[in-house]
């Protein structure tokens, strides 16, 4: 049971004013994540992300638990499977429609949700942790979002980003494909820590720990050989980090 969680639980309700484009999700089709998940760079990449963030969450055992722009909902099956209970957001019905079926497959409860991150459908205070992957980076107005989170926010809670790095070869490679007409990653905003952790404390959010990974190339063979020696490469920081992680907390007080 979700207890005081008051929310909309349609994903098919009425459409929203603002872009489609607001998130990753509602650009990419739920077969190019399938794709890119099972091919060799991807599973690697998607391991290592994946583990950092639940690494920030921590024991979600019982946590009232908010996915934002959940995609195929990965991350949300994942939370529900290690004892969440779990909302997952997103504004693409197609991809809302694909996680409900990876959510039955695997045999988890999860309640899906179709909303803008900006304008969630949901009382203040209503969640111990929210994560937001990939999602800042396709937002027009990411201060909407921070401000948002923070108010569904329970004090004492967490909430953590996972961004796209400015300082790597993947944002080399992103920016590239946008000088060559990609729309996907034309509109992306690749993030420095700094402009995160201003980002958060401006929502009156106090940040706890940041960490970067993906250090390797988008190569499949350098992410074969370095993938397993990401963690070591850490020291470097945000610098070479294709993938930023932030663990931040609503003050109790």
């Amino acid at each position: 049971m979700m207890g005081s969680v008051e929310m909309r639980t349609d994903i098919t309700g009425p459409r929203s004013k603002e872009s489609p484009s607001y998130s990753a999700s509602s650009e990419i089709r739920p077969e190019e994540y399938a794709d890119w998940r099972n091919s060799p760079l991807g599973m690697i990449a998607e391991r290592i992300e994946q583990k950092t963030v639940f690494d920030l969450a921590r024991d979600l055992r019982g946590k009232r638990v908010l996915d934002l722009g959940c995609g195929d909902g990965s991350y949300s099956i994942r939370a529900a499977r290690n004892g969440a209970h779990v909302v997952g957001v997103d504004l693409s019905e197609a991809m809302l429609r694909a996680a409900q079926c990876h959510a039955k497959d695997t045999g988890v409860s999860v309640m899906w949700c179709r909303a803008s991150a900006k304008s969630l459908p949901f009382s203040s205070e209503s969640f111990d942790i929210i994560m937001a992957v990939t999602l800042l980076c396709f937002v027009k107005e990411p201060q909407r979002v921070a401000r948002e989170a923070s108010r569904v926010l329970r004090p004492g809670g967490s909430l953590i980003i996972g961004e796209l790095g400015r300082y790597s070869s993947w944002a080399l490679s992103r920016r590239l494909r946008a000088w060559f007409g990609s729309s996907r990653w034309s509109g992306a905003h690749f993030w420095t820590t700094n402009e995160l952790l201003e980002l958060l404390e401006q929502a009156d959010l106090k940040v706890r720990a940041s960490r970067g990974c993906v250090y390797f190339p988008p190569i499949s063979l350098a992410a074969q050989i370095l993938g397993e020696y990401d963690d070591a490469l850490s020291f470097f920081g945000q610098v070479g980090a294709a993938f930023l992680a932030i663990k931040c907390d609503k003050p109790a007080c």
